[in-house]
């Protein structure tokens, strides 16, 4: 057992001496965790009050999706609100993204998946340390029809089944610039 343990750790020593010398991800989030107070990183969040009415039978209404979203750590509590008028502000080739009421927090709503993308930008005004924290989710719905004699015609309105949707980020990845430049 003595030399097996042996072994594994004399194989791993050429990894270990390799990590000095990978891309800067590493230094990136050690920079971010040293400026805590000026750049809190995003860790969790939450989102409350989501709603999401699609059209339906040749309704031409665009989706419309609300909530509240809020993080803690960053001190970031804000509206978002997709109804066919908000600007893509994601990269170009990518599938659309909205900003929040807070541009720090952008969305994407995935229809054929009822799926949720969650993005909070982290200290987005410096180039050297700017990322997105993301992270996506199924949320539990319960829906209604709407008729034509509702405000945006026929179609389903749903509501999120749980009060408050708890998330953790679980990627994070170098702010890409709108337009994919």
């Amino acid at each position: 057992m003595l030399i097996t343990n042996l072994h594994v750790l004399v194989a791993l020593i050429p990894l270990v001496a390799s990590l000095p010398s990978m891309p800067s991800l590493m230094n990136k989030l050690k920079s971010l965790s040293l400026r805590d107070d000026q750049c809190p990183f995003p860790n969790s969040y939450k989102i409350t009050s989501l709603q999401v009415w699609t059209p339906k039978n040749g309704n031409t209404h665009p989706i419309v999706v609300d909530f509240q979203y809020a993080d803690d750590l960053t001190k970031i509590a804000t509206s978002c609100h997709y109804n066919g008028t908000q600007p893509n502000v994601g990269p170009e080739g990518l599938a659309p993204r909205y900003a929040c009421e807070d541009p720090t927090v952008q969305f994407q709503w995935i229809q054929e998946t009822s799926m949720l993308s969650i993005i909070e930008l982290a200290c987005p005004n410096t180039p050297e340390s700017g990322f997105m924290a993301l992270d996506q989710m199924t949320p539990r719905l319960s829906c209604v029809d709407t008729s034509n004699t509702t405000p945006f015609g026929e179609g389903s309105q749903c509501f999120s089944l749980d009060f408050a949707i708890l998330g953790n980020f679980t990627a994070l990845d170098p702010i890409q610039p709108p337009g994919g430049n």
